[in-house]
């Protein structure tokens, strides 16, 4: 074997140094190569990620919109069926969590419209509750009226039947109320009428005439048949007989009564001679008088027929004082209305 020369060994060095410093470099572009190419993966990977994420944030927030919209949709079909402070405020406070801002706007007209049916039926409760206390109150009465029929929602006709109802039966009382005053007060004016015809009718006493002395004969005749007429009596001075007539206008019964007196020193002999017909004698008047309680609408819900007035008067506060007293607090006044 031919020996190398050191000049052929030095080359051979060099191309071996090369033939390593080649592969070396090739490794390193080949590392760099991988490791540019998993951090392009891992961006990818990471973008693609987001981009999943994105997509299911949105979809969870839509379909949390969705069930939101459900929930105000329940809440307002029962405030349109019956429209209250609370059911209202449920509406809106469900409408706040939206995030559509369309349908949002939307949803509050609703509410608008909610807002002022309730309005109305608050009116007319109020109204009607009113006239309630004040039955005999035209004013109030027509106020009531108007309030139910501005009630023309057709998911408010219940409402308006019920306070029509209550009106009605208001009315009703007022109207009887009406009818038994109106009786009262006919029974009072026949009964005023009848004491004042009875009061032109006059009594006359017959006053009997005095006798001085002597034997005084008296004869006293009543004939009474409505308005009675006196003659005077002339006293005798010197004894004789007296005679004094009471002439009535009618022919009814007449009474006749004869006094014999002598002052002789002994006895007294009265005869008194009374017809069958009667004497001018006048009965005693009798009156009833009625006690009366009246519930707040001015409708009597109880009376008592009694003989005085002051009877009257003490039945009807007692009465009164006993509904209050046991929990009836619908009394409004009473009184006593003389009724013959």
């Amino acid at each position: 074997m031919k020996k190398r020369t050191k000049k052929q060994m030095a080359l051979t060095g060099a191309i071996v140094v090369l033939g390593i410093g080649g592969i070396t470099i090739g490794v390193v572009n080949h590392n760099n190569t991988v490791h540019a190419q998993q951090i392009a993966k891992a961006k990818a990977q990471k973008a693609k990620v987001k981009v999943e994420q994105k997509a299911n944030a949105e979809k969870l927030a839509k379909e949390k919109e969705a069930a939101q919209q459900r929930e105000v949709a329940t809440l307002l079909a029962t405030a349109t069926a019956n429209p209250s402070d609370n059911s209202i405020k449920a509406v809106n406070d469900a409408i706040a969590k939206l995030t559509d801002q369309k349908a949002k706007a939307k949803d509050n007209e609703l509410v608008k419209a909610l807002n002022a049916r309730l309005s109305l039926i608050k009116k007319a409760e109020a109204a009607v509750k009113d006239y309630q206390g004040h039955a005999t109150d035209a004013n109030k009465q027509k106020v009531a009226q108007e309030a139910i029929n501005n009630l023309k929602d057709k998911n408010d006709q219940d409402v308006k039947s019920q306070l029509q109802k209550l009106f009605d039966e208001s009315n009703k009382q007022a109207q009887e109320a009406a009818k038994s005053a109106q009786a009262s007060q006919k029974a009072s004016s026949t009964t005023g009428t009848n004491n004042n015809a009875k009061s032109t009718d006059t009594q006359t006493n017959d006053t009997p005439a005095v006798a001085e002395s002597g034997t005084n004969n008296q004869t006293t005749s009543n004939v009474n048949s409505g308005n009675n007429t006196y003659v005077p009596n002339t006293p005798n001075t010197g004894g004789g007989s007296n005679t004094a007539s009471n002439g009535n206008s009618g022919n009814a019964a007449s009474n006749s009564n004869s006094n014999n007196s002598s002052n002789n020193g002994g006895g007294n002999t009265n005869n008194n001679n009374n017809n069958s017909g009667g004497g001018n004698v006048t009965p005693p008047v009798s009156h009833v008088f009625q006690a009366w309680v009246k519930n707040k609408a001015g409708v009597i819900i109880w009376t008592q027929n009694c003989s005085t007035w002051a009877e009257a008067s003490q039945a009807a506060a007692n009465y009164g004082n006993s509904q209050f007293a046991s929990g009836n607090f619908d009394i409004g006044n009473y009184g006593v209305t003389q009724i013959s």
